[in-house]
């Protein structure tokens, strides 16, 4: 049975005190029931409005699909990285570089395990937004930035302060924490604080290249916190269903069989960002003791975000 609600600005009333949204029929005061009669270019155009977007959501799996299936991981990051070498938000005087530290990132240092001073080890340090904020807080620092714009606009920042801004990028960290020679030959000594650059963890999109990198920061820094950030996997986003989600499972099965690599189930890309990996909960927490840390503070909001510390022998 339909129920009759009269709205009028916020408040509303209905004839039936249990009525459910889903069942509405909505009146105008004073308006007479008629049929609805809008001009026939406008109800095409909708149509064709989303036909279009049927469209791009289409092109958008058909691109996804391919890409996961036939890229390497290292091809992978250099498409990321190509991707970030046109964006121009996060060199200096940028839209992102201008706001500086994230509220949330502040917080983070402002932690009562976070030192005041000392030495930062800063990785994918981007066009030198943290780096500018960390030497006005009076940090030395020690950043990397494999993306050659952003790794100019990190130097400039760092011209003159007590900072060194090297060409490189995780895997450089990785081979430096064997003990082999590289682009990151000059990183040493003791740091108090390590920390990875805006979402960057969630760019490593092999799991194991994230295991690898965290245990380099525990070999190089064995006493340092460390700041990450990531991208989390929405538990409530529901699973892509109807003629997107059969699109998608087919694609992979004909992928598969064509000797497609297998897909890991956070691996996701974005034309703004390259590649990405949005972690579980689980997944995230496991990383961190598999690689030696506590999590000694995780928040999901405004942006997920997470203190490590080290744990006592476990390096």
């Amino acid at each position: 049975m339909q129920r009759s609600v009269e709205c009028a600005g916020s408040n509303f009333r209905t004839a039936n005190p249990g009525f459910s949204p889903a069942h509405l029929t909505l009146r105008y005061p004073g308006a007479k029931s008629r049929t609805m009669n809008a001009p026939s270019w406008s109800r095409l155009l909708c149509r064709f409005s989303r036909a279009l977007t049927t469209l791009d959501v289409g092109q958008q799996i058909v691109r996804d699909e391919l890409l996961f299936a036939f890229l390497q991981p290292n091809q992978r990051h250099e498409l990321t990285f190509e991707t970030y070498a046109r964006s121009r938000p996060y060199v200096s005087g940028g839209e992102f570089f201008i706001e500086g530290l994230w509220s949330w990132e502040i917080a983070l240092l402002e932690h009562s395990r976070v030192p005041r001073c000392g030495r930062v080890l800063l990785g994918a340090a981007g066009g030198g937004r943290e780096l500018r904020a960390l030497l006005e807080l009076g940090y030395e620092v020690f950043a990397f930035e494999p993306v050659a714009p952003l790794f100019e606009s990190a130097r400039t920042v760092a011209q003159g302060k007590r900072a060194v801004v090297v060409q490189a990028d995780y895997d450089d960290l990785v081979a430096r924490a064997k003990g082999k020679s590289g682009r990151l030959d000059g990183l040493g000594g003791h740091f108090d604080v390590c920390i990875l650059g805006w979402a960057s963890l969630s760019h490593l999109t092999e799991m194991g290249a994230a295991v690898d990198t965290l245990r380099a920061l525990r070999a190089l820094a064995p006493e340092a916190s460390v700041i990450v950030s990531f991208v989390l996997r929405s538990t409530d986003r529901p699973a892509v269903k109807g003629g997107a989600g059969k699109l998608r499972n087919r694609l992979r099965r004909l992928l598969g069989g064509a000797g497609a690599h297998p897909v890991p189930s956070g691996l996701r890309f974005a034309t703004h960002i390259g590649f990405y990996y949005e972690y579980s909960v689980t997944e995230f927490t496991e990383l961190c003791a598999q690689t030696g840390y506590a999590v000694e503070h995780f928040c999901e909001t405004p942006y997920p975000h997470a203190l490590l510390l080290p744990i006592a022998g476990s390096g």
